[in-house]
């Protein structure tokens, strides 16, 4: 049986790989007095995360940002020192609490701009996105990355400086029209184009030069995309992978794009591609029919599309993926939702196991520490609007533990690997804390008694099978196999170094090998 097992684990392709992960949640960083938040820092970093991504809300920070004309001087737009007294305060709070709490931090430089930022008006002048300026995004990138170099004097401690950032997205969701806009522009034949990754293309390419100049240390990353679109041209969003290439200037057939936005194009540059791969409202591992969308189960259409434009050298060199936004919603917070809580619990180390075997991804994302209170919508209770914020957080709207901190602390799926009677179990497992190899083991449930006990597991090699304990590798994680027994449930234990123990949440696999907890059917058309 060893023998058979490390034959199919040697079939995932998969090594040893340390892959990093990131929690964004705004209203809890940026949004709440500073002990709150330096607590919010503290409890992530004690869950596990190794980054905190915040939002740097241009509009939000940016002086005057409902009139028509750039500031006067003394403004300086890509200094920091002239934007209004308190405009970085949360900014500064958020990230010299994660510095204390030893918590790496994204700076996404994001959402909306300035009214004198953009090209035209939007209906709702608190959410300015069309035709933005790239020159003066690459102002407003320059300022926010020389106050996180690492140089500049905090404001608020006299002789101190703030903590360096070396992490930057450029834009959120440029695929979205909740983001950019237009998305798309008539072709000239009686249809549409694809006109957001151009506007896009010009704004990244101002943001990475302005943050290279300020230090070549800094990494910044290109993308940020949704994981679907429109598949009607003209409404709605571009698909991730149609927006990929547009941005890369290159057709349906990797052939250079024949548009005027596209007349002087050079290499897309970049330190690797920002992604959303949300599956909202179907498990984890389901594939999404249009093929240009990339949930988290097709990370790989992604992945190719990526290794393809650097071979052709559309773009400077092969980028790694970063999922830097994922969760789902659950259904005792939001009754709208198909998913329970223990099914959101189990799909944080079903999609972390996805995202870790994939050879393309380095990072992934949770969305949201808390859920947010749905009466902050201010909408009808217990309508659909008034659940439209999102709750998927780790922990509820009044700070209770869901199944989902557990979850996310010990990452762990148990699935079946095989057929008929070489069938075994594949067991995935991740300790967050501490990011070092760790001492673990999987215990079983016995379907009739109800208790649990360890069992031995065998990795690629087989080795010594004597004990079930057995260390992680130095990321943390480890990929095991078992004989298939029959319906049961499997749990992981972190055997600390006192020796108690710490258990995730436990995952079935059913009798006929189905894993699969219950789902719910994608309607057609419906996006994030």
């Amino acid at each position: 049986m060893c023998s058979l097992v490390s034959l199919i684990l040697a079939g995932t392709g998969v090594g040893t790989k340390y892959m990093e992960t990131v929690v964004q949640d705004d209203a809890q960083f940026l949004h709440r007095p500073p002990a709150a938040v330096q607590a919010s820092a503290r409890r992530l970093a004690g869950l596990g995360a190794d980054r905190i991504r915040l939002t740097a809300g241009w509009s939000a920070i940016a002086p005057e940002p409902t009139a028509t004309q750039v500031p006067p001087a003394p403004f300086d737009a890509s200094d920091s020192r002239t934007y209004p007294r308190t405009a970085f305060t949360a900014l500064d709070t958020a990230v010299k609490a994660a510095s204390a709490a030893d918590l790496k931090v994204m700076i996404d430089l994001a959402f909306w701009a300035p009214r004198w930022a953009v090209g035209q008006a939007a209906p709702d002048p608190r959410r300015e996105r069309y035709f933005v300026d790239a020159a003066a995004f690459g102002d407003f990138a320059t300022a926010v990355a020389r106050r996180y170099s690492g140089a500049y004097p905090d404001p608020a401690a006299p002789g101190q400086k703030l903590p360096a950032v070396r992490m930057f997205t450029t834009w959120n969701e440029p695929n979205h029209p909740s983001f950019l806009k237009p998305q798309w522009i008539r072709d000239g034949n009686g249809g549409f184009r694809p006109e957001s990754p151009h506007i896009y293309r010009a704004m990244h390419n101002a943001a990475y030069d302005a943050i290279k100049r300020v230090s070549r240390q800094d990494r910044v990353l290109v993308g940020g995309t949704a994981s679907s679109g429109s598949t009607v041209p003209g409404k709605g969003g571009v698909p991730p992978l149609q927006f990929l290439r547009a941005l890369a200037c290159v057709d349906d057939m990797l052939k250079p794009l024949k548009v005027p936005e596209c007349a002087n194009y050079s290499p897309l540059r970049a330190d690797g591609y920002a992604h959303h791969p949300y599956s909202r409202t179907v498990a984890p591992d389901v594939s999404d029919s249009v093929v240009d969308d990339v949930p988290i189960a097709d990370a790989d259409r992604l992945g190719e599309l990526l290794e393809q434009l650097n071979l052709l050298g559309r773009i400077t060199t092969r980028l790694p993926i970063y999922e830097t936004e994922y969760g789902y919603e659950s259904r005792q917070d939001d009754p709208f939702q198909p998913f329970d809580r223990d099914q959101q619990a189990a799909f944080i180390g079903w999609s972390t196991y996805l995202a870790w075997k994939d050879p393309s991804t380095t990072m992934m994302a949770q969305f949201l520490m808390r859920d947010i209170d749905p009466a902050e919508s201010g909408r009808k209770r217990n309508t659909r609007q008034y659940y439209r914020d999102w709750q998927t957080g780790l922990f509820d709207a009044k700070g209770e533990a869901k199944p989902a901190v557990q979850a996310f602390k010990l990452p762990f799926w148990a699935q079946t690997q095989g057929s008929g009677a070489g069938r075994t179990v594949l067991l995935f497992g991740e300790v967050r804390p501490g990011r070092a190899s760790r001492t673990v083991r999987v215990e079983r449930q016995d379907p009739g008694s109800g208790a649990w006990a360890p069992i031995l597991t065998y990795g690629p090699s087989c080795g010594d099978p004597s004990r079930p304990e057995f260390l992680t590798d130095r990321g943390g994680f480890f990929l095991r196999g078992a004989p298939f027994v029959g319906a049961t449930s499997y749990r992981l234990a972190w055997i600390h170094d006192d020796g108690s123990l710490e258990y995730g949440v436990p995952i079935a696999v059913a009798a006929d090998g189905n894993e699969r907890p219950p789902i719910a059917v994608k309607r057609p058309g419906q996006r994030k």
